[in-house]
């Protein structure tokens, strides 16, 4: 069967973005209780400093903690991206340019 293409088709819509920290604030939830829960669900240490540092967007976060923190908030998988690019990347840009 071929494509049907429509003339008045709707533009596509950008998802909603939310930073971590607004959407850990939503749930009610402080730093320390969510690194808590994060370090049960990756049977790892995980402090509340390291969620600091993610949220802020001094360090990205690992394709296991976007797992466990959509865990924590309930959302479907993948919902969670992360636009974080390494200060070292940052630098050899500005460079570059």
């Amino acid at each position: 069967m071929s494509k049907i293409e429509y003339a008045n088709q709707r533009e596509g819509v950008t998802p909603p973005r939310i930073g971590l920290a607004d959407l850990r604030k939503s749930h009610r939830l402080t730093q320390a209780q969510v690194a808590d829960q994060l370090a049960s669900i990756i049977d790892k240490p995980f402090s509340a400093g390291s969620l600091s540092l993610i949220e802020g967007g001094h360090r990205g976060a690992s394709a296991e903690v976007l797992s466990a923190l959509e865990q924590v908030f309930g959302l479907a998988a993948g919902s969670l991206i992360v636009d974080y690019t390494p200060s070292h990347d940052r630098r050899k840009r500005m460079e570059a340019a």
